[in-house]
């Protein structure tokens, strides 16, 4: 199970190539104060097997940060997830929010918005204990 010694770690390689060293979705995360922060802001683009997580998350009771796990950040890569684009998925849903037409559109958004902020402070909270 991660996080006990001698664990492994959730992470996997990076197949990605390039990355910018602050997205706006990051910043203003970041700017948040009352939102858990990252002790090392390098993890923030670590990379984590997809699958990997979404069973630690079902192993530890987290269905809903588990259901939100295996599509978040899809677009950018269908294998592994990473803080990042969690956050920015999160980012993405309040952009939609103020494109939503009906109340239950408006409903909807904001509660997976919600649903992902929470998956990444738990990610935050595993990376920062050495488990992500």
């Amino acid at each position: 199970m991660p996080g006990e010694k001698g664990a492994p770690r959730l992470g996997g390689a990076d197949t990605r190539s390039t990355w910018v060293a602050k997205d706006p979705a990051r910043l203003r995360w970041e700017a948040q104060p009352w939102k858990r922060q990252l002790r090392h802001p390098a993890e923030y683009e670590h990379p984590v097997a997809r699958q990997a997580l979404v069973e630690a998350l079902v192993t530890e009771g987290h269905g809903v940060d588990a259901e939100v796990a295996r599509f978040a950040g899809v677009l950018e890569d269908r294998f592994y997830v990473s803080i990042a684009q969690v956050v920015r998925f999160a980012d993405g849903l309040t952009r939609r929010l103020a494109l939503a037409r009906t109340d239950d559109e408006v409903l909807q958004l904001a509660h997976l918005r919600r649903n992902a902020e929470e998956l990444a402070e738990r990610m935050i909270e595993w990376a920062n204990a050495g488990r992500l």
